[in-house]
């Protein structure tokens, strides 16, 4: 439970004096002080001179000796202890910096501690007095965003995040410059185009005289077109760490503002020239920062069935998992391979002439996941709720349908499992052979959980995650699921390929329902426009005026994503660099009105002289999430926003007068 605060500040506003504001300046510069890692250089008996914060509130044992802690600028602690009556009446998180020797801690004086020293105080002065806020959070699990500041002060493990987050960074940064890559910053200020997610906008006092249009800027959801011009630019190869922003839904790896490693190259023509650009940098990455150094990073020998060890086998290569696998296996197209036996099975696999699912034909596929002795086959119901309901069964955990979930509680279950899913399938035409041949199939036993589901066919599935995928990643995400289904304790990645190149779109709905419904002879594109096609598929799929819809949607991209733990970590492809292909898909697949005004400066470039290129993006936010060992990116960000994009601290989005939005030309407006 998550401990709450709320603070209503009642201040009376006065002029300080002169000396209350110089006393707080009058100290001793930093070159003459030292830190608490550096007092083994000390002997007994020398005075040091410390800078830091009270930590605790003062132990008093009588009225001449007292005890606190200070914390230094490192976050390291050490006991100090006055016997002039120096931390009379101040506060946990005080800023101070004291003068004092150097002494051997006697036993028996306070609690024991690793430190076999402390310090006794000479003298100390107040740089800054602390309110009373620090003692009253001071026993929170988690601390109220608005009290940030804080919790990166008082929490040593906060900040090393940030460091080993800067450290990879410094890392990656030198690795690219070995190999003549050239960090460039690109434009914050952009255009608005439609790449796909939700844009954040800046308005200017720039209008349009024709409509009196204000005129406005877009942040960039990427650098992914001006990186593109680089290369038309003649950059060979370019990276930065760049910022990115996104109006989308928050969630735990996701904020409105993001940092990724961006990186082009031109004169490439093949995917995995980035792939193992990126395999080599990783590898690396985890040899030097993984949060544990007995932490591996593992990928799936889908030939041998077995995880192999990159960092010490002779691959030197992550597994690379087709795009239909992917959603036929795992119901997914970022599957955590932790777990690369907890797989989805398609009912047509075991029963030939199943019949299709009865509520959807668009979605004809039965299929089911079995979680093996998920609970105890004891206390079977009351196990089962503690455990499972919540994760499995609550409809907002899913986009659309939520599976249907069978608990096998005894023996009637194991044997009649099926008749819980007659709403999507009928096998009554023949019930006793083809139960005889599922249940000989699943072999069920009392404490397993089967769960039943639709998907689309195969080849074709574009409700991405399917139901069962969904569910696979809630058992996953879950810890009693983790423990019972994760087959190594270490790091895993894959490469997920052979992305369709463009999806149907869905029709937005103001009521959830069962069942994507897809906008008539509309698509978008899977990764972006600008994502080059599978060569292999250009001629009788993509180019054929005559092609269908469902034709078209079998084009493979060049695309590739990076998944490690089940997060994407990344995505890339190899670019498009001919006007005439890019035209082809702005105009007759993807339908872009007025194309030539939203991407003209691309097919500009184009068409003078832009050499094949490809790239990758990888998330800083995601992969310093996995590689200090959090679950939360926020963990690994100094100022994150919280679920709703607010950052409390400094109380933004904020609201901007009318007198100012009426420059812009712009008024409020409400619901």
């Amino acid at each position: 439970m998550k401990n709450k605060l709320s603070t209503v500040f009642v201040r009376c506003v006065h002029t300080p004096s002169y000396e209350q504001i110089a006393n707080k300046f009058r100290f001793l510069p930093r070159e003459k002080t030292t830190t608490i890692s550096q007092l083994d250089n000390y002997k007994v008996g020398e005075q040091v001179i410390l800078n830091g914060w009270l930590l605790n509130k003062t132990k008093q044992l009588n009225k001449n000796l007292q005890f606190n802690k200070i914390r230094d600028i490192n976050g390291d602690e050490i006991q100090i202890v006055d016997t002039l009556n120096c931390l009379k009446n101040r506060k946990m998180e005080d800023v101070i910096q004291i003068t004092g020797k150097i002494q051997l801690k006697q036993k028996g004086k306070i609690s024991a501690s690793s430190i076999e020293k402390e310090i006794k105080l000479d003298k100390l002065q107040v740089l800054n007095a602390s309110n009373e806020i620090p003692i009253q959070l001071s026993n929170v699990v988690e601390y109220p965003n608005e009290y940030r500041f804080l919790e990166l002060r008082k929490r040593i493990q906060s900040r090393n995040y940030l460091w080993k987050r800067y450290e990879m960074i410094k890392f990656i940064r030198t690795e690219l410059d070995l190999k003549n890559f050239i960090e460039i910053e690109t434009p914050y200020l952009f255009k608005s185009t439609p790449e796909g997610a939700s844009e954040f906008l800046v308005p200017t006092r720039q209008f349009n005289k024709s409509n009196n249009k204000v005129k406005m800027y877009a942040l960039p959801q990427s650098p992914q077109q001006y990186k593109q011009l680089l290369m038309s630019s003649g950059i060979n190869r370019y990276f930065q760490i760049a910022k990115c922003f996104r109006d989308e839904d928050l969630r735990k790896d996701r904020q409105p503002e993001f940092t990724q490693l961006d990186i082009e190259n031109s004169f490439i023509n093949d995917p995995n020239d980035i792939i193992q650009l990126i395999d080599d940098l990783i590898i690396k990455i985890w040899t030097r920062f993984s949060y544990k150094k007995k932490l591996k990073l593992l990928t799936w020998n889908d030939e041998l069935k077995q995880f192999e060890n990159l960092l010490e086998s002779s691959l030197n290569s992550l597994y690379k998992m087709k795009y239909n696998y992917a959603m036929e296996t795992y119901g997914i197209d970022k599957p955590d391979l932790r777990a690369p036996n907890l797989k989805i099975i398609n009912l047509k696999n075991i029963l030939l002439d199943l019949p299709p699912n009865k509520q959807n034909k668009q979605f004809p596929d039965i299929e089911i996941i079995v979680l093996r002795n998920a609970f105890d086959n004891k206390e079977v119901e009351e196990s089962y709720n503690t455990r499972w309901s919540q994760i499995l069964e609550n409809p907002s955990n899913y986009n659309y349908r939520k599976p249907i979930v069978v608990a096998i509680q005894n023996e009637t279950d194991k044997i009649n499992w099926y008749k819980h899913c007659s709403d999507i399938f009928d096998i009554s035409s023949d019930e006793t052979n083809a139960s005889h041949i599922l249940n000989k199939s699943l072999k069920l036993n009392i404490g397993d959980i089967i769960c039943c589901s639709t998907r689309q066919p195969n080849g074709k599935i574009f409700e991405n995650p399917t139901p069962l995928g969904r569910l696979r990643q809630l058992v996953l995400e879950s810890d009693i699921g983790s423990k019972l289904y994760f087959e190594t304790p270490n790091d895993v990645s894959e490469w997920v390929i052979d992305f369709p190149l463009f999806n149907p779109v869905e029709k937005e709905s103001t009521e959830k329902l069962d069942y994507p419904i897809y906008e008539e002879n509309q698509l978008t594109s899977t990764h972006h426009p600008f994502t080059m096609a599978n060569i292999d598929d250009i001629s009788d799929k993509l180019l054929n005026a005559q092609n269908k819809i469902d034709k078209i949607l079998e084009t493979r991209g060049m695309h590739y994503d990076l998944v490690i733990n089940g997060m994407e970590i990344g995505g890339g492809s190899i670019r498009i660099h001919d006007s005439e292909l890019q035209e082809y898909i702005f105009k007759e697949i993807l339908k872009v009105n007025n194309y030539e005004a939203k991407f003209g400066h691309l097919l500009k470039a184009f068409q003078m002289g832009t050499p094949p290129h490809g790239g990758i993006a990888l998330g800083i936010d995601r992969l310093s999430t996995i590689i200090c060992g959090v679950k939360s990116i926020r963990d690994v960000i100094a100022f994150p926003k919280n679920s709703i994009g607010s950052d409390l601290m400094v109380g933004s989005p904020s609201e901007v007068p009318d007198d100012t939005l009426a420059r812009y030309k712009l008024q409020s407006q409400k619901e």
